[in-house]
């Protein structure tokens, strides 16, 4: 039955449930029904989170820091963030004032577009790319662009098509380096060509780095750690991907006082701040479980050149080598199968393989890819591969 009081805001008709979670749930109930399910669908890696993490948090629990944190995060986990990132990233944050401890990348994010997007503005954002960026602009009231850029060039920054995308109403680029679904790494070239391009304008670069420590061939390039992108960019990180600390729901925004102050205004009135405890699990992964990470990042680029084995090769079909994160994203030519919505579902149905279709992360252009994480055991790679292989020449 109907109910009458369910009136959604306006501004949820354009806001899509993500299709990476209905493929997730309904995997989860074949799975209840007794099914293998061979899971390359959601972007978590597969190992457990760091012990020295897992340690600090109990010892946080038993110790009582069971109460609120202030509101861009504990002192010492906002210390840790800045050390890490002037070490890894060659960017240099303030702990006080420059950095906000947030629930996950996503709510940095969230934050972000929240605090400096609104009606009449735009966001720029090269697809493919995650779906929450198109959500959380319209959210803000804005209007998402989307640049599309090349699976024959390896989906590379499209200069030029970027130019062309940035007006006087941008608000925001966004840049996703490595990239999600891609696995593309952004050059210094490219990083110097967004600069240029913003040159003159008073346009925000959303730099997301979540996936930057995992990177195989070619080194990752903070935005931020340019001069003249500086002051004009707001980072996001995490401990999802690098640490396997997805559950924890913990992730960082950093950027010039002058831009994280209204962010931080946005947090007071959402989710206040991060859970207390698992602050000081996060400090300890960053400063003593830098060896796990490398560890994990060792095993992803493993499975990467296994994965790109199995599938070069196979007939009308296109992958590129992702230079980091742990996603392939395979395109095929249409005569060789049903558009990536029905070829999922029936991988998922008929042969027990979970993967994301294109149009996820590119309504458009993603109508025959699909994305496939790697972040499983080898074993289950194999396995599952090889079923995409059979489906796909049926």
């Amino acid at each position: 039955m109907s109910n009458a009081f369910a009136r959604p805001a306006d501004r949820l008709a354009a806001i899509k449930p993500s299709p990476i979670r209905a493929i997730f749930d309904r995997a989860a109930q074949l799975e209840a029904e007794g099914r293998k399910i061979y899971h390359f669908e959601i972007g978590r890696p597969d190992f457990d989170s760091p012990s020295v993490a897992k340690q600090a948090t109990i010892a946080a629990l038993e110790a009582g820091k069971v109460h609120y944190a202030p509101n861009a995060g504990t002192a010492d986990l906002r210390a840790a963030i800045s050390e890490y990132l002037a070490d890894k990233r060659a960017v240099r944050y303030c702990p006080d004032g420059e950095i906000i401890a947030t629930v996950g990348a996503n709510e940095a994010v969230f934050l972000a577009m929240m605090a400096f997007c609104g009606p009449g503005d735009e966001v720029v954002i090269p697809v493919p790319a995650w779906a929450h960026y198109q959500s959380c602009v319209r959210l803000a009231g804005a209007e998402p662009v989307e640049v599309p850029l090349n699976a024959a060039d390896g989906h590379r920054l499209d200069h030029a098509a970027l130019a062309a995308a940035i007006t006087e109403r941008t608000r925001m680029v966004v840049l996703c380096t490595p990239n999600n679904p891609t696995g593309t790494v952004a050059s210094k070239s490219d990083v110097d060509a967004v600069a240029e391009l913003l040159r003159g304008t008073d346009a925000l670069l959303l730099s997301d780095e979540i996936y930057a420590d995992l990177t195989y061939d070619t080194d990752h390039v903070s935005p931020a750690a340019l001069d003249e992108l500086h002051p004009r960019t707001l980072s996001v990180g995490g401990f999802a991907k690098a640490f396997a600390m997805d559950g924890w729901r913990l992730g960082w925004l950093a950027g010039p006082a002058e831009l994280i102050a209204p962010a931080l205004r946005v947090r007071q009135y959402t989710t206040v701040c991060s859970t207390t405890f698992t602050q000081d699990g996060g400090a300890a992964a960053l400063r003593s479980a830098r060896e796990d990470s490398e560890s994990m990042r060792r095993s992803f680029e493993q499975r990467r050149n296994a994965a790109l084995d199995i599938l070069r090769g196979t007939e009308r079909v296109r992958v590129a080598s992702p230079d980091g994160a742990f996603y392939l994203y395979l395109s095929y030519d249409p005569a060789t199968a049903e558009p990536a919505e029905e070829l999922a579902l029936r991988l998922l149905e008929e042969h027990g393989v979970a993967v994301v279709p294109g149009t996820a992360f590119d309504p458009a252009g993603g109508t025959h890819s699909l994305r496939i994480s790697y972040a499983c055991p080898l074993p289950d790679l194999t396995e599952g591969l090889r079923r995409i292989r059979t489906a796909l020449g049926r």
